[in-house]
């Protein structure tokens, strides 16, 4: 997956993202999906909102959504959250297993760290793109679909690039750091990092 090209049209993700968007109001009164700031059972709460206003579909949301009690510290520092999305706990499955790090500073999240694996499957691209979306939006509530396009797109996410170490970009809006790695092995794109955090790194917006 050398860039994504179809999103730089209105993916079937993108609109079903901007429609639930609108559903809550996103252009008067609406819920705050911040998450970037507040404390990690918020982000966890405000994470789940969201995705439930994306599908009414049990298993997509089901797929989507964080399971409070699978979020784990990743040592006894308790500096950093790990959840994995799409883990059966079968080898066979290991390629699909998307995976994100919260860190915590001072009872906050101050940075979110994604993972995201790729292939050539139509899918995985539109889930790495729904996931990058939910990000976004946790990171900065106030993003409309232009601002979360644009981010993408300063991001390199779309570039078609011969080289996969290419594919790659930093954006800073708003007070919030976004930044875009691939991983690369023997020239092959296995994956993608998206990492977003306070510009000041003070963990205030």
């Amino acid at each position: 997956m050398a860039g994504m090209d179809e999103g730089r049209g209105i993916s079937p993700i993108e609109e079903l993202f901007l429609l639930a968007k609108e559903s809550t109001g996103e252009e008067g009164v609406s819920f705050n999906y911040q998450g970037l700031g507040n404390p990690s059972e918020e982000f966890v709460s405000n994470w789940n909102q969201l995705v439930s206003t994306i599908s009414e579909d049990e298993e997509t949301i089901l797929y989507f959504s964080m399971n409070p009690d699978n979020v784990k510290w990743t040592s006894e520092t308790k500096e950093v959250l790990y959840y994995s999305f799409g883990d059966s706990g079968e080898q066979t499955d290991i390629n699909n297993v998307f995976v994100m790090n919260i860190f915590i500073t001072d009872d906050i999240v101050s940075r979110i760290e994604f993972f995201a694996p790729t292939s050539k499957d139509e899918a995985n691209g539109q889930q790495t793109k729904l996931f990058f979306l939910l990000i976004l939006s946790l990171s900065d509530e106030t993003l409309d679909k232009d601002g979360r396009e644009a981010i993408l797109t300063n991001l390199g996410l779309y570039d078609n690039v011969s080289d996969p170490k290419q594919l790659a970009g930093s954006v800073t809006k708003n007070g919030v750091q976004y930044i875009l790695e691939p991983l690369v092995e023997n020239n092959f794109l296995f994956g993608l990092s998206l990492y977003t955090s306070f510009a000041d790194t003070s963990g205030t917006n």
